[in-house]
């Protein structure tokens, strides 16, 4: 049981570090693509207190959690009480576990469990920090430690570039790091051209050869209402994209070249302005970064326009499949007529508080209805004015999880 004083000691610990942690900038890279730099030492660290960490450990326990162990004595007596802090990204939020303290005061131990509503996958990268206090009253921030959930239960495989860090399962073909790398080698120009704010940090892409390894963390993950399947799960909060390999969806081209491209630039859109709004707006930009799939998508709604079927960008826009491709043909006819600094410029707005319409609008120099008549004459239309716009309630479409079409499968 806690006593009094050793609870009044928790909750103190509590306010500053809470204190601390909104005081805590986010980090920012050195390069475009680069891992983060760790934030200042807090001023007054320690008190008047000279504090010695005599060993630190991170230990995965993949798929139950992890384990921080911490071995610490401060001049001003016993420690009596410690919290660890962690997030996976420098733009995640930052989570809190109280440790347990022997009798010492010198050894602590605190423990994260998954939770359905807590679940990360494996390989994201944990950056973790204690909060100490001694008896005498004195507060210690420990540095930054940088370790990743690893998974030892089965065997994968890791290659790191100045752009991204993949693992890949085994079972996967092997040829997925190097295309990867390769990938996002010869896109890191249109990265760097397209957006004002960089990531931060070095993304990450974990590529599972089954689905049964993906549930271990995120259960339910399969079918889903309308012949689709959930294929893969992208969140600025672990910096990451996870995706699950299947050769009768995808060959492991595609994966490398277009959806682990698509991916991150759906990371770049969360770190300029956000994912919320118009479908067509956000998975067509995420698209735009694709490497191979253009000419086919150019083929698919050039034909749309000339046959009459293409749909309005008004309201909602188009939805399903069709907002992927007449998106991604909208940012192509944006940058092809403005330049490529018509995107960077575009997000700029979004970041500072526009709408999308507004961005584009400002931007063109046109209303979005002549706007868009102006992308159905470029695409052909035998229609190419725009209906009237109707009004339409706020949408909120994540860009993730990524849906692809239920395979046929072999008999």
């Amino acid at each position: 049981m806690f006593k009094r004083e050793t609870f009044l000691s928790l909750l103190t610990l509590l306010v500053v570090a809470a204190l601390i942690a909104l005081s805590l900038p986010v980090a920012a890279g050195s390069g475009f693509l680069s891992t983060a730099t760790p934030p200042p030492t807090p001023t007054n660290n320690g008190g008047n207190a000279q504090w010695t960490i005599l060993s630190s450990s991170f230990e995965s326990n993949f798929p139950k959690g992890f384990t921080f162990r911490l071995e610490a004595t401060s001049t001003g007596g016993k420690i009596v009480s410690a919290a660890v802090l962690w997030r996976h990204s420098p733009v995640s939020s930052r989570t809190r576990r109280l440790a347990q303290i022997d009798e010492s005061g010198t050894k602590m131990v605190a423990v994260w469990e998954k939770a359905p509503s807590d679940a990360v996958p494996q390989w994201v990268s944990v950056e973790y920090w204690w909060l100490l206090q001694d008896e005498a009253g004195n507060i210690y921030e420990t540095p930054r430690q940088y370790a990743e959930y690893a998974d030892n239960t089965r065997k994968w495989n890791r290659m790191e570039s100045d752009d991204i860090i993949v693992f890949w399962q085994e079972g996967v073909p092997d040829e997925i790091g190097p295309l990867i790398i390769a990938a996002m080698e010869r896109q890191r120009p249109l990265y760097e051209k397209s957006w004002a704010r960089p990531l931060g940090y070095k993304p990450r892409a974990i590529i599972y050869a089954d689905f049964a390894t993906w549930a271990e963390w995120s259960p339910g993950r399969g079918t889903v209402g309308g012949g689709l399947v959930v294929v893969g799960q992208t969140s600025q909060s672990w910096g990451a994209t996870a995706q699950v390999y299947d050769p009768l969806i995808q060959p492991v081209e595609e994966v490398a070249n277009d959806t682990v491209l698509h991916e991150i630039a759906h990371l770049y859109q969360y770190a300029n302005g956000g994912t919320s709004g118009l479908r067509w707006f956000i998975e067509g930009n995420a698209t735009f970064f694709e490497l191979t799939s253009g000419p086919r998508i150019e083929q698919r709604v050039r034909r749309w326009a000339r046959e009459g079927r293409l749909p309005s960008l008004q309201g909602e826009g188009p939805g399903g499949r069709e907002a992927y491709d007449i998106g991604y043909m909208f940012w192509v006819w944006l940058t092809e007529t403005y330049g490529i600094e018509a995107h960077r410029r575009v997000w700029e707005l979004i970041w500072s508080g526009r709408t999308q319409r507004a961005a584009l609008e400002e931007v063109s120099n046109m209303s979005f209805v002549e706007m868009e008549t102006a992308f159905r004459a470029w695409l052909g239309a035998i229609n190419p004015e725009a209906p009237t716009p109707l009004p339409t309630l706020p949408l909120f479409l994540p860009p993730t999880p990524t849906y692809e079409p239920t395979p046929r499968r072999a008999p």
